[in-house]
């Protein structure tokens, strides 16, 4: 019998040859590695050998639950896409909340591996526990929201859709996976990856109860840490505005970055415009994902002017990426810029963050009207932004250049443009300044896939919103010796969560025991917070194990210097404001257990835990 809380079934699909089987994990795998992408890493670091083309038939790509997606946990709802990132060249995960993870668990699947590529368009229909390929050649260059309404016509609305767009199709490394109209796997170019497989979607459908060792005694601790949960200020912000709620207070406060990372404040006095309460003047109604009490998301409709929509409500990411870095206080054109990546299959962090890079090429001369076939493209020109943005989403004109990336566009342009490209390994980064919160350039750097802010690790601290009582020693913001315990302890714990299937808005607001209770709970196996933090502990040396034999070593990745304060601002409330980042990375991977000089993490540690399979191929 399976681990409660697991279907005990993953499936292996062969687009080349159009084959399926399927595999039973055994009760070690499920309980090392929580699912999620800790299973999904234990999988392909398995399976998949080093050097492969990430767009080619030997790359894998997996779809993954956690063992609490789909259960009665607190935002038990995440599913995870992993594979090599064709961003960085080396390992690549996204994850997205919504109703897909627990319907694909409801379908009979923890979890679901590709590899091949197909001759045509397909997509994997999976059904109350059978599966089968079939032809999306009548599906391929709808957008999201096309599919999604045939998807529900067709199978009923209570099936779940996890699908690309065209620029999915295209193989633009900005794509990612939707699902739910707009809720988006969307980091590491995983879009991409599916779109070279020929993979149009997954559809599930079915209704089979997940299976809980304890289920009176999940209801009563869920009862418990709910009510405290609704107590935390973060919980209250996000159920009332959702992320945006925070856009104005985080751009003033210089957690925001403005101008593509080399302004300040003074230079976006219009924030409130694209904030709290003028996006929820737009707001049709709330959204929530799967059985989640916050409720952060929304859906927007705006009816009159140049940017009509009917969309998902855009998220504090997508404000900022579209709004501070590009300096456009068009609340109305963000909101369209929105709605185009979330049809057409794009990461509005790294779309954003691509428009800002050409802005700033544009008004230094380095791109001319000659280059942008007449576009404006000027700080603060919402008409040119939503343009720029239509054209990378539909791989058109002057936005070929930009498809793939801020780092490859540098090198299509060159004359000196790779200055302005804010990426670290090839991902862009997002909307949070290490410059306030130092512990972030540390996650942007070494995390295995870098310049992602929801790898939560010390910035949390740092920021004050990280689980009530995970951290009790007393630190100082700018304290550089002594936070690599922290960032440990930290990035651990979330590490488990996140691959349990916990949305990470409800990690924070809950203390550290809830996670073992729950999973306790769950699987009848007791669990402790010593035993999430080894977990943790784990899932990120075998992630980063991953890099290393591709060749990929954080160490040697490049933070641009604006983001670390070189030279610092001379105003805003960063002003002055360098990191020293060398210091804080030699403290974390002392910490780690890793080696301080190449980042690999030591052979000890890696037998320590348990993972004397990736010793044995790192050391020999």
């Amino acid at each position: 019998m399976a681990v409660p809380g697991t279907m005990g079934k993953i499936l292996f699909v062969d687009l080349t040859n159009q084959t399926i089987s399927v595999e039973t994990p055994s009760d070690d795998v499920y309980l090392k590695y929580f699912g999620g992408y800790g299973l999904g890493a234990y999988y392909l670091y398995n399976l998949q050998k080093p050097g492969v083309d990430p767009l080619g038939p030997e790359a894998h790509l997996g779809f993954f639950a956690g063992l609490l997606t789909g259960t009665p946990a607190l935002s038990g709802n995440r599913y995870f896409v992993v594979g090599k990132s064709p961003k960085t060249g080396g390992w690549g995960d996204a994850n997205s909340g919504g109703t897909f993870g627990p319907i694909m668990k409801q379908a009979g699947f923890d979890g679901v591996i590709f590899r091949g590529i197909s001759a045509k368009p397909v997509y994997l229909l999976l059904d109350h526990g059978d599966a089968k390929l079939l032809s999306a050649e009548t599906w391929w260059g709808l957008d999201t929201n096309e599919l999604e309404d045939k998807v529900k016509e067709q199978y009923g609305k209570q099936a779940g859709l996890a699908c690309i767009g065209p620029a999915g199709e295209r193989m633009s490394l900005l794509a990612a996976v939707i699902n739910d109209k707009g809720r988006a796997a969307a980091r590491s170019g995983l879009g991409a990856v599916m779109g070279s497989k020929r993979l149009k979607a997954i559809v599930a459908v079915g209704d089979a109860p997940i299976p809980l060792a304890d289920p009176e005694g999940m209801k009563r601790c869920i009862a418990e840490y709910r009510e405290g949960m609704k107590q935390q200020g973060m919980y209250q912000v996000l159920n009332q505005y959702g992320t945006a709620g925070i856009t104005a207070a985080a751009c003033t406060s210089g957690d925001t970055p403005i101008k593509n990372w080399a302004g300040s404040p003074d230079d976006f006095p219009g924030v409130k415009k694209i904030s709290d309460d003028e996006v929820l003047a737009i707001q049709e109604k709330k959204y929530a994902c799967w059985r989640c009490s916050i409720a952060c998301g929304g859906e927007t409709k705006i009816e009159h002017g140049p940017y009509k929509s009917h969309n998902h409500k855009p998220e504090y990411e997508t404000l900022g990426a579209f709004g501070t870095l590009c300096l456009n206080d068009n609340l109305a054109s963000i909101n369209a810029c929105n709605e185009i990546c979330n049809r057409q299959g794009l990461d509005t962090i790294g779309t954003g963050c691509t428009v800002a890079f050409a802005i700033e090429c544009y008004e230094n001369g380095v791109l001319t009207d000659k280059d942008t076939g007449g576009l404006k493209l000027t700080w603060g020109n919402a008409e040119a932004i939503v343009e720029l943005t239509r054209q990378i989403a539909y791989g058109e004109g002057f936005g070929k250049i930009f498809a793939d990336g801020a780092k490859l566009a540098a090198e299509r342009i060159g004359r000196g443009a790779e200055q302005y490209a804010m990426h670290i390994g090839g991902e862009e980064v997002p909307m949070h300044d290490p410059r306030l919160n130092p512990g972030l350039a540390t996650s942007y750097k070494m995390d295995a896939t870098p310049a992602r802010h929801t790898q939560l690790s010390a910035w949390t601290a740092e920021a004050e919103f990280a689980p009530p009582g995970l951290i009790t020693e007393p630190f100082q913001r700018y304290q550089v010796e002594g936070k690599g315990r922290m960032y440990q302890k930290i990035s651990a714990h979330h590490h488990s969560a996140t691959s349990a299937g916990m949305c990470m808005f409800a990690w924070v607001c809950l203390p550290p025991t809830s996670l073992p209770d729950m999973l306790t709970y769950v699987t009848g196996h007791k669990f402790t917070v010593d035993d999430v933090e080894r977990a943790g502990n784990r899932i990120a040396a075998i992630r980063m194990a991953f890099n290393i034999r591709e060749g990929v070593r954080n160490v040697d990745f490049k933070v641009p210097d604006r983001i670390l304060g070189r030279p610092p601002l001379e105003k805003g409330p960063l002003a002055g404001v360098t990191i020293d980042l060398d210091r804080q990375v030699h403290d974390y991977l002392e910490a780690m257990g890793w080696d301080t000089q190449t980042g690999i993490p030591k052979r000890e540690t890696l037998e320590a835990l348990e993972l004397d399979f990736v010793a044995a191929e790192l050391y020999g």
